[in-house]
């Protein structure tokens, strides 16, 4: 498992964009299908698991092809409403029309999305992905519409990007957007803004802690430090300031340009500026806009005191999320990082001290525990029990999401509840101890459930399709406070989805009541100790800050009004909790890009005069929810038809606040860049300047109606996903004449769950040609790789002299072995999990050897020769075997930059080997990862053995003298280490025969430590050289054959033939991380076991084991 796959989707939004990556991406393909089965990533690497085989479905509409399963179907046809609606809202922005139907991939969950073939496992915090060579955008329903739309537009406009820069054909263009390599924060900055619009209080969060604080980037340091720099944050803070001050068309003529211009040339033709004087601006304007805010804002530390913090923990980072005290106020749980030392370096769950901040344990170990894949923190947090006793939390396990039940004091799980939802979270415990409520998602829609600790099964309190999450029982438990998207704002027939609200659910009468007077998003309801008020985070003042309803006066009070935010890792992730008995609250506050814990004592004393706001805030009794909404059980009725042209005028700056922002732009001239026409509704607006905020509003822009979407299965259909660049030639010369060239081909389906790879190359001569065909199926638990190949050897056997025809001339003959190798194979694998597997699979093998001759004639009178002649070939054995295969595989492994860093690897693996020959290979392959220091000071532990038995074992004799397994002993070098003399039985003198045996076993011991790393193309240590890692190992090992003793030391009698003494060795190396396109090694090695040795140094390629 690599660092980039956990907790954020920067690094692969990173790779997905850099140069190299856009290459690399189709050849790794290539190179899985060839040398892999099943994706099983080679001798060891880790399992991309299909728990479920998902039966696809297509949706056709004009403009995408929008792929579910029946699970989801309640809910797709509204994602592809929604996709088309902000297809139009972006062509009208952009002037720019697809010429190819894109796909989109649409998956239940986030369990489901991690099983995907084509993309893999993002990890918890990727919403969505798009990639830039068949433009396939693929994400998942969270329960959460507007999250969901907003993720919808966001890979929306990568496309559009794509299909500007492939000028509208899907794997085109591609070398010239790695030549424009267009840097992160124009790319997800961009894609952020077109699909959230000019407000957006988070981002503001982000913007003014970093003015504040003097840190606000430049252009040029995010392009340089995306890693340092969040590019969705600030990249979304500088486009809302262009669109806020030319206009939000110019953002479409930007895109435009960019292909042809670069990103530079673009924004000084289209704004008469350099990107640095934009930059400057943008970084002045932004002073000038938060900088006197903050001056009547709070600090924390004025009304509550410091709890969760990296001095105070002793974490490697300050991020503190998903709190959760304890109702006594004594505990606190927590999603972290931990100690360095220790290896803990991603987000897991701790136990905390709640008075003094010390941590206590962790609770949860997910990086390579197969029973806790991932935490689910995004939308929510753990929850104790009453007594403080037991704590219920939410993860996934097997593809799909599980509550918990814990042990607080043992850390044991009591109760595992496997419940068969897609999605289950936030769970919280009502007061008796008993039951758990918590938010399900089911067929795309989430609703709350409560489930009982002493009865199997679960109660459904609501089934629609409007989105409820983080529920939390009431003291008396008569009633539960959750967040909803239920509301007049809501429309669910032109997918107008209102902002979350705090919504309670009477247990008795099942009603549920939107408490009045809400505004801004409302999120993480927490009930007081007497449950007659109800605390909650709101950015309705534009900053997220905490609110308290009091049911009895029927107002709001605003408790904080901080400069920061009450804000974890997502605008919507829980970021508060209260401790009803000691009546403690604890919450997230974002500063400096860090989030820590604060509590506050009382927090009901901080409640003043009830809230207002400037504008009237519409007053009355509580909203009383009659008609929960379209019921998820039955098929989506067919959204009636909307008027194309109906409130167009709300996508234009006329009758529009967003008018006081921005004005009218001429155009270019060249408003269609790729298709012929635009929309004739479009046209004749053409000349009205659009607005994003407008057109977000426009809830009804050209809305399709879903009769006249087209339905059909899905058909698997394969196409290139890389070809290599082909070659052909025609050469002759003393051996004869030819042809060569060759190429390869890469094919697969939409999925990725079908690849077929062809390869091929010939030099010289047919019989000669390289060819390999392999077709992998990967949409079942079970995967297989099956596939045939051919692959021509020449060695040289001979040599020798005959007499000529004449007296002073003579024959000189090289003889060459010609072996051809054929092979049919096939081999699958089933993983346990994500660590673990099984492998079996058998090859027949066809192996033809020939002796080609090579005769030249030479006059040793006048001192010349012939041309080399190829002669007759003549046939010397064939050899036919089956060799079928079973190995039980595992690893939880984490690699650094220049090998494996932390976990372990184990291979088990019989092979036997019937038909011309027979043996049977066995191999044991242990590898340990301690780290001593994370990612620093590591060290590394293999023993390996492998050992042919039967009556063949020597046909394919094994060498130990490989500088990746016994170093010092490469045959290569043996001169240069003073191995003189004739070979002799008593080892004084090298002999290679020592290296060689049907058996072989080893064991390596390494050191590993850091010497450079590399941060950045220009920021980097040392002038910015790629990550050079040091190393000092010890190795032994040795070889030997059946009949043959193995002693651990020579004795004095030592004769090789009959016994094989240990061979040692010690030494130092270097690794260095060439730009991740390869890994160069260098050995200096002391063969210990040759007297006359001498240390030398060895190149090499290839990651540490």
């Amino acid at each position: 498992m690599t660092l980039a796959q956990r907790w954020t989707r920067l690094k692969a939004k990173v790779a997905k964009l850099s140069v190299a990556a856009v290459r690399a991406a189709v050849v790794a393909l290539g190179v899985a299908t060839l040398a892999t089965p099943a994706q099983a990533q080679g001798y060891f690497g880790q399992n991309q698991v299909q728990y479920d085989r998902l039966r696809w479905r297509v949706i056709e509409t004009e403009h995408f092809l929008v792929h579910y399963y029946p699970e989801i179907a309640d809910v797709a046809p509204d994602a592809a409403r929604m996709a088309e609606r902000a297809y139009a809202r972006l062509s009208r922005l952009t002037s720019h029309q697809f010429r190819e139907k894109k796909p989109i991939l649409i998956f239940g969950s986030s369990g489901d999305f991690a099983q995907s073939n084509v993309f893999g496992d993002l990890g918890e915090g990727t919403g969505g992905v798009t990639d830039p060579l068949r433009q396939r955008m693929a994400q998942f329903f969270s329960g959460d519409w507007q999250s969901f739309e907003h993720v919808l537009t966001h890979e929306m406009v990568h496309v559009f990007t794509f299909d500007i820069f492939s000028r509208g054909r899907a794997g085109a263009g591609l070398q010239n957007l790695a030549m424009v390599n267009p840097p992160l924060w124009f790319m997800e900055g961009l894609a952020e803004y077109l699909s959230i619009g000019p407000k957006h209080p988070w981002t503001d969060a982000w913007v003014r802690d970093a003015v504040v604080n003097n840190a606000l980037p430049s252009i040029s340091q995010m392009t340089e430090r995306p890693d340092k720099y969040f590019p969705y944050r600030y990249g979304l803070g500088f486009w809302q300031y262009v669109g806020g001050r030319w206009g939000d068309e110019v953002i479409g003529e930007i895109m435009n340009a960019v292909p042809s211009l670069g990103i530079d040339r673009a924004f000084r033709r289209e704004l008469g500026m350099s990107l640095d004087e934009v930059s400057n601006e943008w970084k002045q304007a932004m002073q000038a806009k938060f900088l006197p805010v903050v001056a009547s804002l709070d600090r924390p530390r004025s009304f509550a005191e410091p709890l969760l913090s990296q001095k105070r923990t002793g974490s490697i980072a300050n991020m503190f999320v998903a709190p959760a005290l304890s109702n006594d106020g004594k505990f606190i749980t927590y999603i972290g990082y931990g100690s360095l030392l220790r290896g803990e370096v991603f987000p897991e769950m701790y136990l905390a001290n709640a008075e003094t901040g010390k941590r206590i344990t962790r609770l949860v170990k997910t990086t390579t525990n197969p029973d806790f894949e991932q935490l689910r923190f995004i939308y929510s947090q753990p929850s104790f029990s009453l007594d403080g006793k037991q704590l219920a939390f939410t993860g996934q396990r097997g593809g799909r999401d599980v509550l918990y039940i814990m042990d607080v004091k043992s850390r044991n799980i009591v109760k595992r509840i496997d419940l068969e939802l897609d999605q289950v979270l936030s769970p919280s415990f009502s007061p008796d101890g008993r039951k758990v409520v918590f938010s399900g998602m089911r067929h795309g829609s989430s609703d709350l459930y409560v489930v009982s600790l002493d009865a199997p099964g679960y109660t459904q309190l609501m089934k629609d399709q409007y989105g409820d999450l983080m529920p939390q029982w009431s003291p008396d438990g008569k009633t539960i406070a959750f967040i909803s998207d239920r509301g007049p704002d809501t429309d669910l027939d032109i997918l107008k989805i209102g902002a979350w609200k705090v919504v309670t659910f009477d247990l008795e009468t099942q009603q549920m009541t939107i408490l009045p007077g809400q505004g801004g998003r409302a999120i993480n309801p927490q009930w007081a100790p007497d449950g007659k008020s109800l605390a909650y985070v709101t950015d309705r003042t534009g900053i997220a800050n905490i609110f308290l309803y009091d049911f009895d006066a029927k107002e709001h009070y605003q408790l904080t009004n901080v400069a920061g935010a009450v804000t974890a890792v997502a605008e919507q992730s829980p970021a508060i909790s209260w401790a009803r008995e000691a009546d403690i609250m604890a919450f997230v506050y974002y500063e400096k890009t860090d989030h820590a814990i604060w509590k506050i004592k009382n927090p009901r004393a901080l409640k003043k005069e009830p809230f207002r706001e400037n504008v009237v805030v519409a007053q009355g009794g509580p909203q009383v929810v009659a008609q929960p909404g379209r019921p998820t059980g039955a098929a989506t009725p067919p959204a009636p038809p909307v008027d194309p042209t109906a409130h167009l005028r709300r996508a234009t700056v006329q009758d529009s606040a967003a008018a006081r922002q921005s004005y009218y732009r001429p155009s270019t001239g060249n408003v269609a860049r790729v298709s012929s026409e635009l929309p004739a509704s479009t046209l004749a607006r053409i000349s009205e300047t659009v607005s994003v905020e407008a057109l977000m509003d426009s809830f009804d822009f050209y809305l399709p109606d879903t009769t006249r979407f087209k339905e059909a299965r899905y058909r698997a259909k394969l196409t290139p996903e890389y070809i290599a660049q082909p070659s052909i030639g025609y050469q002759q010369n003393g051996f004869g004449q030819g042809t060569y060239g060759g190429t390869t081909i890469v094919l697969s389906d939409l999925l990725g769950d079908r690849r077929l790879a062809l390869s091929g190359s010939i030099n010289g001569q047919l019989g000669d040609a390289q060819v390999f065909a392999g077709y992998t199926s990967l949409g079942r638990r079970l995967q297989y790789t099956t596939g045939v190949l051919q692959q021509p050897m020449y060695l040289i056997s001979n040599f020798y002299e005959t007499p000529g025809e004449q007296e002073n001339q003579f024959y000189q003959t090289q003889e060459m072995a010609r072996l051809v190798f054929r092979q049919v194979f096939a081999a699958g694998l089933y993983p346990l999990n994500r660590f673990t597997r099984f492998e079996i699979g058998a090859r027949f093998q066809n192996i033809d050897q020939q002796a080609v001759p090579i005769t030249r004639m030479v006059d040793y009178n006048f001192g010349y020769a012939t041309y080399w002649e190829r002669g007759a070939t003549r046939n010397v054995a064939s050899a036919n075997t089956v060799s079928p295969y079973l190995a039980w595989v595992t690893d939880n492994s984490m690699f650094g930059f220049t090998g494996p860093i932390s976990g372990k690897r184990v291979r088990l693996q019989v092979e036997p080997t019937v038909g011309s020959w027979k043996y049977t290979e066995y191999t044991a392959d242990a590898r340990s990862y301690l780290p001593i220091l994370f990612n620093y000071i590591t060290f590394a532990t293999r023993l390996t053995t492998s050992m042919a038995v039967g009556r063949d074992e020597m046909r394919f004799p094994k060498w130990i003298g490989r500088p990746d397994f016994v170093r010092g002993y490469n045959r290569e070098d043996i001169g240069y280490v003073s191995c003189s003399g004739l070979p002799s039985n008593d080892g004084s003198s090298c002999n290679a025969e020592e290296l060689i045996g049907s058996r072989v076993a080893f064991a390596n011991a390494e050191l590993r430590f850091p010497i450079i790393r590399r941060y950045g193309a220009r920021t980097s240590l040392l002038g910015g050289l790629p990550p050079i890692d040091g190393l000092f190992f010890y190795d032994a090992g040795v070889a030997w054959s059946k009949g043959q003793t193995v002693s651990l030391s020579q004795p004095t009698d030592y004769d090789f033939s009959k016994q094989r003494a240990l061979l040692r060795s010690y030494g130092f190396g270097l690794r260095m991380n060439l730009f991740n396109i390869a890994i160069i090694r260098w050995d200096w090695a002391k063969p210990v076991s040759r007297p006359n040795g001498k240390g030398f140094g060895t190149w090499f390629f290839g990651a540490s084991y």
